[in-house]
């Protein structure tokens, strides 16, 4: 069984919801390659302290059969699982018409409502918070900023750990880089090289997946998101094909195409490219 943690790069979306028309996904065709089924936990909009906290119950509870392997997705650190974010807010008590809470609310609303105010477009926050929510988020972020920008840093040597510790087969990818702290300092990621960990067991893509995703547009620019974990099928072909290569031992290409859509407008290319549209790309 191949097990999979993970945010929206993870989840098994409905297309229908993101008003796309539906093709085989990276999980799928990884299955196929290894001809083994797979498990998935992805969920949208999910961050490490939720992700690992879910596949913590599974380990503690032993629930992976023999002979498993796994697939981490490491998202955003500053998405905290907020226990107020799955209340309710009165609307009546809502000064700046902003939109009250849902239980469908994830994790990386309040980040990002957060991140707006403190570089000075609270116009762009999404949600309502009370004084005392607005507080608590403040002063976590800007008490932990540091911590949260090297969690995932520690979570690869975690998740190598216990790769070793249980002879799991094991891939590891992040979402996003280092972001620069907007308190103090810029980090320098080459002092962080963790591919130095990788080997036949367990294996750490450094290159962010957003990066991957965002190159596929001309400008470098996402101009929408209705994209069925981000990508579009020919570099589901290709994430596939990394953690397939790391799994059997394989040599599938692992160039990811880019800079194909060039529709702004539309997008259209996102499913089946209109070659007049598309640069011309080759594998490595």
């Amino acid at each position: 069984m191949i097990y999979l943690y993970g945010d929206s790069f993870v989840e098994n979306e409905k297309a229908t919801s993101l008003g796309m028309q539906d093709h085989e996904r990276w999980y799928q065709m990884l299955s196929k390659n290894l001809d083994e089924e797979h498990d998935n936990h992805g969920k949208c909009g999910e961050g490490p302290p939720e992700t690992l906290s879910k596949f913590h119950r599974h380990y503690e509870q032993e629930c992976f059969g023999s002979n498993p392997k796994f697939v981490f997705v490491l998202s955003s650190t500053y998405r905290i699982p907020w226990t107020w974010l799955e209340g309710t807010t009165d609307s009546a008590k809502n000064p700046n018409n902003k939109r009250s809470r849902k239980d469908s609310i994830d994790p990386s609303s309040a980040y990002q409502d957060w991140m707006a105010k403190r570089e000075g477009n609270p116009e762009l926050a999404e949600y309502y918070y009370t004084p005392e929510e607005e507080f608590s988020v403040t002063s976590l972020y800007e008490s932990m900023w540091d911590e949260f920008d090297h969690q995932n840093l520690k979570n690869v040597t975690y998740l190598h750990a216990l790769s070793k510790l249980n002879n799991w087969p094991m891939i590891v990818f992040r979402v996003w880089g280092m972001t620069p702290n907007p308190f103090s300092r810029v980090y320098k990621e080459e002092l962080f090289d963790f591919t130095i960990l990788n080997d036949d067991l367990f294996h750490f893509y450094s290159f962010p997946l957003f990066d991957h995703s965002k190159k596929e547009w001309a400008d470098e620019i996402i101009h929408h998101a209705g994209m069925i974990n981000h990508f579009t099928h020919r570099n589901h072909i290709v994430l596939s094909n990394v953690m397939t290569n790391h799994f059997n031992k394989t040599d599938l290409p692992t160039k990811f195409h880019e800079h194909f859509i060039r529709d702004v407008e539309s997008g259209e290319n996102r499913h089946d490219p209109d070659p007049n549209k598309l640069v011309d790309f080759i594998y490595e």
